[in-house]
């Protein structure tokens, strides 16, 4: 019995200390939101991550979207698995938690990646800010790779300046080589791919007192026929006058018979686009489902605008402002000029769309960007039935009632590779029905 009873203390003293080994408190503290950075081979994909640690255990668990966590963390060590929501396992996770942040290895069924994970940046006090940014250097593409020139929080105000699409500014000073050069991108901090980004155009007013446009109508809105024999007038003046005072727009050496003419003053963008999926570097000539160069005349003072967000901080860029322009662009060239721009931001988490909307105070709009116009057409129509049946709860018969009686369409761009038709239903009518 004396021999027994020091190894059953002994035995007891190991216990402890093995238990007192699993249960120590962990050295750095990971508990919970994160944004998780992965790179497999040349794509990278950001997501949010929520993670939980035991204190008895050390046991982590979390959250990916719609995927669970469960790990261990030992010292600063953190070992993570990434479940569906049946337990299967779809990548493992091993690392560091260091400066602030986690590193490390990952595994998705055999193949490697790097992955890290930050903190979200915390909204300074006083937010939100308005800032005023005064653009230097004007970009000629959409692209992820374009190091953003400012960065702001949801709630935020931004007032800035835009050149027109040859490059030309409020002095007629020339900042920059045509192309339709944009200002941006904006850096909006906790927009990432899922989400929605949310622009409020508060104020769109030109800032000079001219503006130029093409001289003809485009090939993509003619027949053959009369396209083959248009014969072209040499040395006609398509610049304009902008009467800010009566808010009217005329040409500044006038024909005879265009002496008398005039069309409102009405400022728009004809860009406003977040950066492209992937690698892409876009032209901002063209557009798609990120926004870009939608040329749509409703794009003005007042409108809100909703942009699928493809990149972390979505990278918001916009400009190439006209003085007015009909459906269509059909000159190519509208009425081109720069423009003092003053816009608000938010975001929407995890608010998937399709391809861009719209609303102002009397409709909502949604963009079809397509290569063709009946594929446009097919695109608005279906985004403008996802958004009666997601923010509305319709089911597919209740939203065909609503668009079969009271649709629209505006015939927005023919300019570019891609064209754009806007469905858009009036608020009006569906002020009856329950939004959700």
């Amino acid at each position: 019995m004396t021999r027994i009873l020091p190894c059953l203390l002994l035995l007891s003293s190991l216990l402890a200390c093995a238990q007192d080994q699993a249960t120590r408190p962990v050295k750095v503290d990971v508990s919970g939101a994160w944004i998780l950075r992965e790179q497999i081979f040349d794509e990278v994909q950001t997501h949010r991550m929520s993670l939980q640690v035991s204190r008895l255990t050390n046991r982590v668990t979390g959250q990916v979207g719609s995927s669970k966590i469960d790990g261990t963390i030992s010292d600063s060590h953190v070992s993570l698995k990434m479940l569906t929501s049946n337990g299967r396992v779809i990548a493992t996770y091993t690392g560091e938690a260091k400066d602030g942040g986690l590193k490390g290895i990952g595994d998705w069924d055999g193949t490697k990646s790097q992955w890290s994970a930050r903190r979200p940046v915390i909204k300074p006090e006083g937010s939100p800010r308005t800032h005023t940014f005064t653009p230097t250097e004007f970009y000629r593409t959409f692209s992820a790779t374009t190091p953003p020139v400012l960065h702001i929080f949801p709630g935020d105000t931004v007032r800035t300046k835009s050149i027109d699409a040859a490059g030309t500014d409020e002095n007629s000073a020339r900042r920059s080589i045509g192309g339709d050069p944009l200002t941006g991108p904006f850096f909006v901090e906790g927009a990432l791919p899922g989400d929605a980004l949310v622009i409020k155009l508060n104020r769109i007013r030109t800032n000079r007192d001219w503006a130029w446009s093409g001289q003809s109508l485009i090939g993509n809105a003619l027949a053959p026929d009369y396209l083959m024999n248009l014969k072209r007038v040499r040395d006609f003046n398509s610049r304009w006058k902008i009467d800010t005072a009566k808010g009217t727009v005329y040409l500044d050496a006038p024909t005879n018979p265009l002496k008398g003419f005039s069309v409102p003053l009405q400022p728009m963008l004809g860009s406003v686009g977040v950066a492209p999926q992937g690698h892409n570097a876009t032209r901002t000539i063209e557009s798609g489902d990120f926004g870009g160069n939608m040329d749509y005349n409703q794009i003005k003072e007042g409108a809100t605008i909703y942009l699928p967000v493809f990149h972390d901080g979505a990278l918001l860029f916009m400009g190439d402002g006209h003085a007015a322009q009909g459906d269509g662009e059909l000159t190519g060239d509208a009425l081109e000029t720069s423009m003092d721009i003053e816009f608000t931001v938010d975001v929407l988490p995890q608010k998937s769309i399709g391809t861009p909307r719209l609303e102002n105070d009397e409709f909502l709009m949604a963009v079809g960007i397509a290569g063709s116009l009946d594929q446009a057409l097919q695109t608005a129509t279906t985004e403008m039935a996802r958004w009666l049946e997601g923010d509305y709860k319709l089911n597919p018969s209740e939203s065909a009632m609503i668009l079969g009686s009271a649709m629209k369409y505006d015939i927005a761009d023919l300019v570019s590779t891609q064209v754009s038709i806007v469905a858009k239903v009036p608020k009006s009518l569906l002020a009856t029905l329950k939004h959700q």
